[in-house]
């Protein structure tokens, strides 16, 4: 499971940092079609956002007892930050942006999800009783 929940993560990180990158001025091709919105109230809070997210895949996949906690810090964070663009998003009538934000929140949603079920849920035999819980 961690490496799903730091899959996700890695997901939400790079699409932060890519709309951080496109909203401070950086013309992005693809194919036919050029993505540009250059939008500097948002660059700033979307790359402290993917700057503390980044937080979330390395403290999951570093093995250590907290890296839970941390992934759940770092995603609630990222994900009231998100929310929060979200609103002015939609208030602005910025309909790619708002398209965005709902598919970055589903990712971290998603994340929360699985970082929230307790690890190790699944029955396993019990050792001391062999076998029977």
């Amino acid at each position: 499971m961690a490496v799903a929940i730091a899959g996700s993560l890695v997901v939400a990180v790079l699409t932060l940092a890519a709309a951080s990158a496109v909203h401070l001025g950086v013309a992005v091709p693809l194919g036919v079609v050029t993505v540009e919105d250059p939008f500097r109230d948002a660059a700033v809070p979307e790359a402290i956002i993917a700057a503390v997210l980044t937080g979330g895949p390395v403290s999951v996949l570093g093995g250590r007892s907290t890296g839970r906690r941390v992934a759940l810090g770092t995603t609630l964070f990222a994900t009231l930050g998100v929310a929060y663009g979200l609103t002015v998003t939609a208030r602005d009538g910025r309909i790619g942006d708002v398209a965005y934000h709902l598919a970055v929140l589903a990712v971290l949603l998603t994340a929360l999800g699985l970082l929230l079920v307790p690890a190790g849920r699944r029955a396993r035999p019990s050792r001391s009783t062999g076998g029977v819980r």
